[in-house]
């Protein structure tokens, strides 16, 4: 995926399918393009990060056949949440 266009200490959640690792939007579709214009379809930004970090794991617990990651503004993945947990990044 391209870089976000974050704002400094800005945070964006993503989804995927857990078994496949299909990218899914955030209506739950898979999003089959790399495009700028799908990051808004794509991400869920937030100006704090524990409620990123919150939202993610909600996420999961809600529907545990996907996984979520963070991204911070420097477009590094910082946190990773599955149904087994937190995977090390």
């Amino acid at each position: 995926m391209k870089n976000l266009n974050l704002k400094e200490n800005q945070f964006a959640v993503g989804k995927a399918e857990f078994a496949t690792g299909h990218v899914l939007k955030n209506d739950y579709s898979i999003s089959f393009s790399n495009s700028d214009s799908n990051q808004n379809e794509i991400f869920e930004i937030f100006d704090d990060f524990q409620i990123a970090k919150d939202f993610a794991k909600l996420k999961v617990s809600n529907n545990p056949k996907i996984e979520c990651w963070i991204i911070n503004s420097k477009n590094e993945t910082i946190f990773t949440w599955d149904l087994n947990g937190e995977r090390i990044v």
